[in-house]
């Protein structure tokens, strides 16, 4: 198994580099940005399904005095996957048009 790891990371790291050393960069990056633009939007529900119920636990674990530092970090984290939730998709689908509109001048290859 170990071996079939680095096979798959040895045949990244040489289309990446062969990308990058032809000056597709700018392909490499929309491909990356739209790949997890998907997956962002695919695991949004999930990750809202998961971070509403925790902050929740959390707002009641904070009623009792003896357990506010564990629901003060469990509220947080809570907050933290809701942001990244609902901010992560609109952030790639936005730098995802910016590169549409931009191509390769976004970094520096076509004057």
């Amino acid at each position: 198994m170990k071996e079939l790891r680095n096979v798959v990371v040895g045949v990244v790291v040489i289309v990446i580099a062969v990308n990058v050393l032809t000056g597709n960069t700018a392909g490499i990056a929309s491909f990356v940005i739209g790949l997890l633009a998907d997956v962002t939007k695919s695991l949004q529900t999930v990750l809202i399904a998961v971070a509403l119920p925790a902050l929740l636990l959390g707002g009641l674990i904070y009623l009792s005095p003896w357990h506010r530092d564990l629901a003060i970090r469990l509220m947080s984290g809570a907050v933290v996957v809701l942001a990244a939730a609902v901010v992560g998709p609109l952030l790639l689908h936005w730098l995802q048009a910016q590169l549409t509109a931009y191509g390769t001048r976004f970094f520096g290859a076509a004057k």
